[in-house]
């Protein structure tokens, strides 16, 4: 799989289901702009499955600002291999498209929805 070919929201899913690793410390790029933010929102977006308007409204961003900086950290992760595939062999790669259009099963939201409603906090 060609990694600088996937989008934000293809490689969320893909680094959401295990198909490519993401650094366990995510880099701060020096030369970005916002560089004391940008890695926070990577992984709020990426990792914590966050979307752009959620992080936006949090950082007082516009959703298009932070998607741009998301991109922009998400390219410059790829490019010095922070980023890397790790599907299985015999994957079909063709698959990766269903993958990106179905929600995962069960959501770190769901899981604090269906916590909250059964404990009654």
């Amino acid at each position: 799989m060609d990694l600088a070919l996937l989008g934000n929201r293809a490689l969320q899913m893909a680094i959401r289901r295990n198909l490519v690793c993401f650094p366990s410390q995510a880099p701060v790029f020096g030369k970005l702009p916002r560089r004391d933010v940008q890695w926070r929102l990577a992984v709020l977006y990426f990792i914590r499955g966050w979307s752009t308007r959620e992080i936006a409204s949090r950082y007082g961003l516009t959703r298009e600002r932070c998607g741009q900086i998301i991109s922009d950290w998400r390219i410059r992760a790829i490019n010095m291999g922070y980023i890397q595939d790790v599907t299985p062999n015999g994957f079909d790669e063709a698959a990766l498209e269903q993958i990106t259009a179905e929600p995962l099963a069960l959501d770190v939201k769901d899981v604090t929805a269906y916590a909250a409603s059964e404990y009654g906090d």
